[in-house]
């Protein structure tokens, strides 16, 4: 641990000691009357004409140029769009100078566009455009590893972006969607090398009618600017891998392809493989189905009637000992004429995922504690098809739709194993080891289509209408044989389910769930002046359930014993009606942007089961307020209240017993009304241009009143609940931060988050209050320099406290990475991965790392690649984890994928 330190710290040292003996060149940039030009680019390039340094002077008109060599030569070049350009040599430069500029009027046309070719660094409006080979060094592969580059930006290991602290919610490429607006499939697949510029767009708004009525300050998305100058062009590469590991053959063939026009787009991917990279998993299918493809403000009140995984493991690539993946997509927009352009895709993912999770966890209440192992098999199928029509005949009229068909089909084996030590009746306990076998699976298909209409009646009035209908039906269906060893089996449940005895018990499931759902929304603006205007919206939501289902046992000779009890069956018909309206005032005096408003809901939610009928009506205003304080276009604090209600869908107003998993049985509650949920957040963002420093701050309040919390009751491991609307409010509050800086060629990061929460659970008629309190500290630094070995360290360390009523539980998290690359002359480049992380808890510890290593080869100018990879040098088996849940706390290993080795080849198209 000690040696790893020395060694991050040496690595800091090394690039702080080659900064000291940098220079840097300041001044202002000011124009002929004497006032400073903010935003103007200024460039240092060396004697080979390659860019030494550059900087974006600041609203003073400030600029710096730092680490340029010393004793050596510059042309400094000033550029700003509308001025004329200046250009200054600086001879054998020894130490830090000043140099002030002073730009003339006088630039033609020509001269304006040559300059935005070179620029770095190019603001247009709400438009920062980025030249990227000016950030790059040539060993970028993919879309990530150049916005990774540009100042301000950053991108999780799960492709989401964000540009200074803000998501980016879409990405375009040459101005067209590139399914969808995914950022995963963008970052992971488009490559590095057709990359000229990145666009980000802030104030986002897909709608021009309504940019600038609301409040979009922190919406973003960014458009990819490809390099190809032709009218029309092809670009792609394949790549093919052979390699071995965990005793069999490795490989992956995956082509791409590319064609761009300024009619016509079309992306193919594919994707076949089994070293361990699913190209679509079950979460990446989440992200495309369900999606909002409203533009105006949300309505305060909700209900999630979404296809969920009914047990269904999302499985990720570095949790499972061995995935199997079979991935294509197609993507294309057509532009049929000015007015209107087409567009869809298809996508069609299968992947067969082995998992081993060991769990040990500590139950609430009754303090058992269980030991687990988990087997798992699981294929995951899915399609998506996706068509839709943009429709702008005139600037005052604007028409969307999309209709979108998902098609899932899972199926999840477990071979699970259980031991623990129960207590018995008299006293004393016992040690039980059970077995359980588990099938899940499901086949849910979901059409979904969203109509959308904005219409500018004039001056200062806006229409819109936004609609979507939803018709899906799932099916899930679960099986689990339970076996314990040595034993006539107890029926489980204590005898709730009135099971014939037997000896295992195999315990069956079927459900069926068909949802209809209309939204339908009008808004209208009136636009009062320059900086204020008036919101009302009008609208409704009307979803109507069907929900059925039974609980069966197979006995011996493979009979059927069909469950009759009427609180084992489920017959339901569920309403949810939802009618609101809504007003909003936003008002611009002087740097405060200020909306207040609200929504009036009308709510209904009705029920027919056992013969009976119950109705609840709820009525509900939900204010929300949004304050902002522009200091500059760059930096803003930002307060914002929100009032929401959630209502819950039929499976929770459902009252027979369903099953959750082996110990885990629920009913419904008829009786459940919204839960209001208030937060409270403060939120500040801070990005300079001139020192490329990137500030984000946030805290937070949340306070659940009437929550949907499940009343439980706890024997041994088993359980049964039913959701009640807790008197007892769930809070949580907390905040995080991070202040990044770029120092030269080194990005530096350091960064804090908090969190509590409180919930209170009731256990065996008891209530119990549970608590949880993380922290957690980070601090990063990476090179981008041009040549030599470039480096990523990182440290994170997190502390989680949980109390649960009855016992607690610390756990201490330590995570360093350290990540290298270097490029050897022109065609060699190598690249290495390590990762410690060092968990402590009560139970004990336990340390694991892992160690990849890739080795390219390319020379320029040509098509081929070559690749030879190694993952998990170490071989490594588990990852640890702590989790703290509301019935129990646990700590799991999850295993991992083998050592991998493998021969890579890829050529371009």
């Amino acid at each position: 641990m000690n040696k790893i330190i020395l060694l991050l710290a040496g690595l800091l040292l090394t690039g702080m000691l080659a900064q000291a003996q940098n220079v840097k060149i300041t001044g202002t940039v000011v124009d002929s009357l004497g006032v400073p030009v903010a935003m103007a680019n200024v460039i240092a390039y060396g004697s080979n004409n390659s860019m030494g340094a550059f900087g974006i002077t600041n609203t003073e008109g400030r600029y710096q140029l730092a680490n340029l060599k010393q004793d050596s030569t510059y042309i400094l070049k000033v550029s700003f769009l509308g001025l004329r350009q200046i250009e200054e040599k600086v001879t054998k430069i020894q130490g830090d100078m000043v140099k002030n500029f002073v730009m003339l009027d006088g630039a033609d046309q020509l001269d304006a566009i040559n300059i935005v070719y070179e620029m770095p660094v190019t603001i247009k409006g709400d438009t920062i455009v980025y030249n990227s080979d000016s950030f790059t060094n040539g060993t970028e592969r993919k879309l990530e590893d150049v916005l990774k580059k540009l100042p301000g930006m950053e991108v999780s290991e799960e492709g989401d972006v964000t540009v200074e602290g803000n998501r980016v919610e879409r990405v375009f490429i040459n101005g067209k969607e590139f399914f969808e607006g995914d950022s995963k499939l963008a970052t992971k697949n488009i490559p590095a090398d057709a990359i000229s510029k990145v666009e980000v767009l802030k104030n986002f708004n897909n709608v021009s009618q309504l940019k600038g009525i609301g409040n979009d300050q922190d919406r973003v998305a960014i458009n990819i600017r490809l390099k190809e100058g032709k009218e029309k062009f092809w670009f792609g590469e394949v790549t093919a891998a052979g390699g071995y590991g965990n005793e069999e053959a490795r490989y992956q063939v995956k082509p791409k392809a590319f064609y761009y026009s300024p009619d016509v787009s079309i992306n193919i991917l594919t994707d076949f493989n089994n070293l361990g990279l699913p190209a679509f998993t079950f979460s990446d299918y989440r992200r495309f189905t369900g999606r909002n493809f409203s533009n105006t403000r949300g309505i305060g009140s909700s209900i999630n009637t979404g296809t969920g995984n009914q047990g269904i493991t999302a499985f990720q690539s570095n949790r499972a000992v061995n995935i199997e993946s079979k991935f294509g997509a197609f993507n294309g927009a057509y532009k049929v004429n000015k007015s209107l352009d087409i567009n869809g895709f298809a996508i069609v993912s299968s992947t067969d995922t082995e998992d081993r999770r060991d769990n040990n966890r500590t139950f609430i209440d009754n303090g058992i504690i269980e030991d687990t192992r988990d087997l798992s098999f699981q294929r995951n199928e899915t399609a998506i098809f996706k068509l839709g029509a943009d429709y702008k005949p005139n600037s005052n009229f604007t028409l969307d739709y999309n209709g979108q068909v998902n098609i899932t089909d899972v199926e999840q084996i477990s071979d699970f194993l259980s031991a623990r030590v129960e207590p018995v009746d008299g006293g004393g306990t016992q040690s039980i080891v059970e077995d359980i076998d588990q099938l899940n699976s499901q086949r849910p298909i979901v059409i979904d289509q969203n109509l959308s209409m904005y219409y500018t009646a004039g001056d200062r009035s806006i229409f819109s209408f936004e609609g979507s209908y939803v018709d899906q039906e799932e099916d899930p269906f679960y099986n689990a044989i339970r076996d314990i060893r040595d034993q006539q089996d107890p029926e489980p449940f204590n005898g709730r389910l009135n099971l014939t005895q037997a000896d295992p018990y195999n315990i069956n499931q079927s459900n069926l769930v068909d949802t209809k759902r209309l939204d339908a929304k009008v808004d209208y603006w009136y636009i009062l002046n320059k900086i204020s205007n008036i919101n009302l919206t009008v609208g409704g939501i009307f979803n109507k359930q069907d929900y059925n289902s039974n609980i069966f046992q197979i006995l011996g000779g493979d009979t059927r014993n069909d469950l009759t009890d009427p609180d084992l069956i489920n017959n339901v018909e569920y309403n949810y009606t939802d009618l609101y309206a809504g007003l909003h005032y936003k008002i611009i005096t002087g740097k405060f942007t200020i909306t207040p408003g609200f929504h009036y809901h009308n709510i209904t939610t009705k029920d027919e089961q056992n013969g009976e009928t119950n109705e609840i009506k709820t009525s509900k205003i939900l204010p929300d307020l949004d304050i902002r304080y522009a200091f500059k276009s760059s930096e803003s604090l930002n307060f914002t209240y929100d009032q929401t209600i959630a209502f819950q869908d039929v499976e929770r107003y459902a009252q027979a017993l369903v099953f959750g998993n082996y110990n885990s049985l629920s009913s419904g509650n008829n009786q459940l009304e919204g839960a209001i949920n208030d937060e409270v957040r403060l939120n500040y963002r801070n990005f300079n241009m001139f020192n490329y420093t990137t500030i984000f701050a946030n805290v937070f309040y949340n306070k659940n009143r009437d929550a949907i919390q499940n009343s439980t009751i706890l024997d041994g491991i088993n359980q049964i609940s039913a959701p009640i609307n807790s008197a007892f409010a769930n809070e949580s509050f907390g905040g995080n931060g991070s202040y990044g800086r770029e120092f030269g060629k080194i990005r530096t990061r350091i960064g804090a988050n908090v969190n509590y929460s409180s919930f209170n659970n009731i256990f065996n008629g008891r209530q119990l209050e549970s608590t949880n309190f993380t922290h957690a500290y980070n601090i990063s630094a990476g090179s981008n320099w041009q040549e030599g070995i470039n480096f990523d360290v990182s440290y994170r360390i997190s502390f989680q406290d949980t109390d649960n009523g009855t016992f607690q539980n610390q756990f201490t998290t330590q995570a360093i990475g350290l990540d290298a690359n270097w490029k050897i002359g022109k065609a060699i480049q190598l690249v290495a991965e390590y990762d410690l992380n060092l968990f402590d808890a009560d139970q004990g510890g336990q340390n694991f790392d892992f160690l990849e290593a890739s080795a390219f080869y390319r020379e320029p100018d040509s098509k081929w690649e070559y690749k030879v990879a190694a993952t998990n040098l170490l071989n490594t088996e588990a990852i640890v984890n702590a989790n703290f849940g509301q019935v129990a706390t646990s700590v799991s290993q999850d295993f991992v994928l083998p050592r991998y080795v493998y021969l890579q080849v890829r050529y371009d198209l």
